[in-house]
């Protein structure tokens, strides 16, 4: 995904998807890559959209969250889940992470609690501008009513910010994951109020590297 913000249009951007059928590797998805950004950038000039790119991409390489090896103890965080150093995440059943690296212009943040088994337990996620809006309409009044991603979910927890550079407000959320491996939770019981704490400390993070004011949690 490529999130192009207008700067002539504070609440506009351009949002460019591309999906990769075939091998993933190194070689292809910078190939996907450039072909979404340079697509994106001249789909701006048509719709009227300013925007400030960047440099050519030169190289992505394949996802490695969820191998062996990516997993780590949550003290050693310093990436996406830094904020979650300071929480109770090991006396929750999730002692370990996967994140990614700090990234204050991403449109999208995910950050991964983890068992002692390496398994994702909960999930944390920030979405910006464009990235947010797709979210929420995606979502649909799903949230406002009081259900997950499953629609009759109820262990999930998340809040909203006002960040500048789009009219948009941003969104933080938090899931209680399911592995599908092996149809269970790696976390079995899901703590409501360390949700709360986990997904408080989340998004006051990534507010303050972006910018944004007025975290507010959904009751």
């Amino acid at each position: 995904m490529a999130a192009l913000d207008c700067v002539n249009q504070k609440d506009k951007a351009l949002v460019a998807y591309g999906d990769l059928l075939g091998t993933s590797n190194g070689t292809t998805l910078t190939g996907l890559g450039r072909v979404t950004t340079e697509t994106a950038e001249k789909a701006t000039e048509k719709h009227g959209c300013q925007v400030k790119a960047g440099e050519r991409l030169s190289g992505l390489s394949a996802a490695r969250l969820g191998a062996s090896g990516t997993a780590k103890p949550l003290a050693r965080a310093q990436g996406s889940c830094a904020a979650l150093r300071g929480t109770d995440a090991a006396a929750a059943g999730t002692p370990e992470v996967m994140e990614y690296p700090a990234d204050p212009d991403a449109p999208q943040t995910n950050c991964y609690l983890v068992t002692k088994a390496k398994k994702p337990g909960y999930g944390l996620y920030a979405y910006y501008g464009a990235a947010a809006k797709d979210f929420l309409a995606s979502e649909g009044d799903q949230l406002e009513k009081g259900y997950g991603p499953t629609h009759g979910d109820r262990d999930y927890a998340w809040a909203a910010a006002t960040c500048p550079h789009s009219a948009q407000r941003s969104v933080f959320v938090l899931y209680h994951l399911h592995d599908r491996d092996t149809d269970t939770y790696p976390v079995p019981h899901y703590s409501a109020s360390f949700a709360r704490d986990a997904l408080r400390a989340f998004a006051d993070h990534e507010a303050k590297q972006r910018g944004c004011t007025g975290v507010r949690l959904a009751a």
